[in-house]
């Protein structure tokens, strides 16, 4: 059974996930690290499998995608797992097509606070942005 989240607990997920989209910290191997756990792994779009240490090697070096992220929605899992669902678009380069898709975040609260433990992201039909 799952525990309701706290407004104050989506709040500071939401802002650690869109925290993981900036520039500033999608370049910064030591950022990264901070805010992904050591056990986290990710299942692309693609359905390719990558864990911290691919993401440390990969990401720095990658040109950012423009996101857009909306909709979350929180529940707990136990009292230190928390997972976030939401919608996301994003655009490789001012030339492509957006991409939509159904995110799912898993964050886990350690002595350090709270990592992403795992990533998803489905590819979903278009949905209506809301820029705000």
């Amino acid at each position: 059974m799952t525990q309701k989240i706290t407004q104050e607990l989506l709040d500071e997920l939401i802002s650690l996930e869109r925290q993981l989209l900036e520039p500033s910290v999608r370049e910064s191997k030591e950022r990264l690290s901070i805010l992904l756990d050591d056990d986290f792994y990710e299942i692309s779009a693609n359905g390719l499998l990558f864990n911290k240490h691919h993401v440390l090697s990969r990401l720095p070096s990658e040109k950012v995608p423009q996101f857009y992220n909306q909709d979350f929605r929180g529940q707990m899992l136990a009292d230190n797992i928390a997972q976030l669902t939401y919608h996301a678009a994003y655009r490789r380069n001012a030339y492509s097509n957006l991409q939509f898709s159904l995110r799912m975040s898993i964050w886990r609260k350690n002595a350090s606070g709270w990592q992403l433990l795992f990533h998803q992201g489905t590819p979903s039909p278009e949905f209506m942005l809301n820029y705000d």
